[in-house]
C-alpha cells in the first residue's frame, strides 16, 4: 500500500513528475531562430533545437550505395541556450548505422527546421528555402573523455529519457565537423560555412518558455 507518512497526494505528485520528465521533450517549444541573414546563428539554432537528424553513411551491406537513417541527437539541454554545435548520438554495437561508420567514418548529418516546431507553426512547407536546412559533414569518433561523456549524457538522457535505460552495448559518438552546408533563404545555399565562426558563435536566443 501507500506509505501513510506521505499519503496519496505525495504518490500522485511523484508520478506526475515522472510523467512530465518523459513528456517534456514533446511539449516544449524552442525560441525563434535568428534572422535569415545570420547564417551561422541559424545553423547553430537548428543543431541546438532539433531532437533528431537524418544521418547518411556509406552502406556496409549495400556496397557502393549511400544509406540514411533518422537518429536521436542532442546538443546539450533543450531548455538551456548553450550548446557546442556538435551532434552527439547514442548507438548500439548492433546498429546498422554504427557498422557503417565504423567501416567508413565519413558521414553527413542532415537537419531541417521541419524537425523543430518552427515550419509547422508558421505554415512553411518543408521544401521551402525558408524552412532552413543544415548539413554537417565529417568523420565519426567514439566519445571516450569522461567529461565529454557526461555532457553527452546530460543532453541525450534529458531530451530522450528512455535512452537512459538502454543496454550497456550503447556508447556515445560525435561528429568531427569538416564542412557545414546551410540554406535558410532564397538565393541558393552556402556550401562551406566558416567553421571557426560556427564554433565560436554566442547564442542570442533566450531560454525556452514552457
Amino acid at each position: 500500500g501507500i506509505n501513510a507518512e506521505y499519503g496519496t497526494n505525495y504518490f500522485i505528485q511523484t508520478n506526475l513528475r515522472m510523467l512530465l520528465l518523459f513528456l517534456l521533450p514533446l511539449i516544449t517549444a524552442e525560441p525563434l531562430p535568428p534572422p535569415h541573414e545570420d547564417l551561422v546563428g541559424n545553423a547553430r539554432w537548428l543543431v541546438k533545437y532539433a531532437n533528431f537528424s537524418v544521418v547518411a553513411t556509406h552502406s556496409s551491406f549495400l556496397e557502393g550505395y549511400p544509406f540514411a537513417q533518422s537518429k536521436d541527437v542532442a546538443d546539450g539541454l533543450y531548455e538551456e541556450p548553450y550548446g557546442t554545435g556538435i551532434p552527439y548520438i547514442y548507438s548500439s554495437t548492433l546498429a546498422t548505422l554504427r557498422k557503417d561508420f565504423v567501416k567508413n567514418p565519413k558521414v553527413t548529418f542532415s537537419y531541417s527546421s521541419e524537425f523543430t516546431h518552427y515550419c509547422q507553426d508558421n505554415k512553411i512547407d518543408t521544401d521551402s528555402p525558408t524552412c532552413s536546412k543544415v548539413m554537417l559533414s565529417g568523420e565519426m569518433s567514439e566519445v571516450t573523455d569522461k567529461d565529454e561523456i557526461a555532457w553527452a549524457q546530460k543532453g541525450m538522457f534529458s531530451r530522450h529519457p528512455v535512452t537512459k535505460f538502454w543496454p550497456s552495448d550503447f556508447s556515445f559518438w560525435k561528429l568531427n565537423i569538416e564542412n557545414i552546408f546551410v540554406l535558410d533563404y532564397y538565393g541558393g545555399p552556402t556550401l562551406h560555412l566558416n567553421r571557426t565562426e560556427y564554433f565560436n558563435y554566442q547564442p542570442s536566443w533566450s531560454t525556452v518558455d514552457i
